[in-house]
């Protein structure tokens, strides 16, 4: 829904707006854009049962204490007026936002407008997770900014994020992970009403999911106004993401430094995970998390379709997504650089998408393995008879899956 904030001249204000919106929903309240006519409205009315609040959202450029303090009191002044306007005595609220408000600043606002309007509910918030709440019992929306690193943080001018992103695509497994199985995806599964809880489910960062959310629900493909998130035109979304995926990987060929026979690579694999430089949790740890020393992998392609019991291509070369190639792994697995693509026992993929591809992965009888999704992405470029691949998995498991309803 287009913001209609009267102090958004750009998206920045409008994307607060959401944000409020959103922060608002996920905690049980009916939300109303009211449509302006003449500055006779506020941004926005809040309910739910015995209760009603007028609220007015303010941006401030920097997060300055001389930014914030005067527009939250211009945001008190003009929710007390609209407040007045309505019947049953609706609370009026002031918050202002900012891309960061310090916890000083943020503490000093609400002191300066608590002592002079004490009726007005306040609320700070920032694009870094600040959500500070005073009055009226909205505290009960606070919470603690999420630790981060701050210099990885985006800046909100910069340019916009790919739909198709590494975290997108994680998300959006996490969205549809209800509907296929657990044995062809690792993700956890449940019903989100907003940015918050899929950013706590997916372990990401709340910008990173409310970024999602907003590009998915612009592109026509997330339903975001329901009691919960919800993938929509999912045909249409899984061509766009295939198309997405139609690019150039990193393939390393190599060859076992001795002669192996078929079951080599799952053995290998298996011996990795007992040696527990991969733990089965490592999908739920959270976004910016620095990997262990080893790197995490899973078997990929064609391979991994058979390990799922879905191979429908056979006599193709193995293929390993490996987070980083070392000369540790070269070792123990006992690979060898020496010899050509067309000497080649396996290829080793060094994919840039590693937390769709790591998260989402599965284990197969001790051997870590992609999931279903990834495998379809994969497989359907591949020359080796790959859209006949992708085919039978649409075919048997996403199309069912993915065109009834939810």
């Amino acid at each position: 829904m287009a913001g209609h904030y009267p102090n958004s001249p750009n998206g920045n204000e409008a994307q607060l707006g959401r944000l409020v919106a959103n922060l608002f929903r996920e905690n049980g309240w009916r939300v109303l854009h009211q449509p302006r006519e003449q500055n006779s409205a506020p941004d926005l009315i809040a309910s739910r049962p015995g209760k009603k609040l007028i609220i007015e959202i303010k941006h401030a450029s920097e997060g300055r204490r001389d930014r914030v303090i005067p527009l939250l009191s211009q945001a008190a002044l003009e929710a007390a007026y609209y407040s007045r306007n309505f019947a049953g005595n609706p609370i009026p609220v002031a918050i202002v936002g900012a891309k960061h408000i310090s916890d000083a600043v943020s503490e000093e606002a609400k002191e300066f407008v608590r002592k002079r309007a004490p009726e007005i509910a306040i609320g700070l918030l920032d694009f870094e997770g600040l959500r500070s709440f005073a009055g009226h019992g909205l505290e009960d929306l606070s919470s603690k900014r999420r630790p981060e690193n701050r210099q990885s943080l985006p800046k909100l001018h910069a340019r916009a994020p790919q739909l198709f992103s590494d975290l997108n695509q994680w998300m959006l497994k996490v969205l549809l992970a209800p509907r296929i199985p657990e044995s062809y995806l690792s993700a956890p599964r449940g019903r989100y009403q907003g940015a918050s809880q899929l950013a706590e489910a997916a372990r990401v960062s709340v910008m990173s999911a409310f970024r999602f959310v907003e590009q998915f629900s612009k592109e026509g493909f997330l339903d975001s106004r329901s009691d919960a998130l919800r993938v929509v035109r999912s045909k249409e979304l899984m061509n766009r993401w295939l198309a997405a995926s139609q690019r150039r990987v990193v393939e390393i060929p190599l060859r076992w430094v001795l002669n192996k026979g078929k079951k080599a690579l799952a053995k290998a694999l298996r011996s990795y995970e007992s040696a527990g430089s991969l733990h089965p949790r490592d999908a739920e740890k959270p976004e910016g998390y620095l990997s262990s020393p080893r790197p995490r992998l899973c078997l990929g392609l064609f391979e991994a379709a058979e390990a799922l019991g879905i191979g429908f291509v056979h006599g193709v070369k193995p293929y390993l997504y490996l987070e980083r190639l070392s000369a540790d792994i070269m070792r123990d697995f006992g690979f060898s650089g020496n010899g050509g693509e067309e000497q080649a026992d396996i290829y080793i993929r060094i994919p840039g998408n590693h937390e769709t591809i790591f998260r989402g992965a599965v284990r197969n009888d001790g051997v870590p393995v992609s999931d279903i999704l990834q495998i379809w992405l994969d497989v359907a470029q591949h020359p080796s008879r790959g859209r006949e691949e992708a085919n039978v998995i649409w075919r048997k498991i996403l199309a069912p899956a993915l065109e009834s309803n939810p």
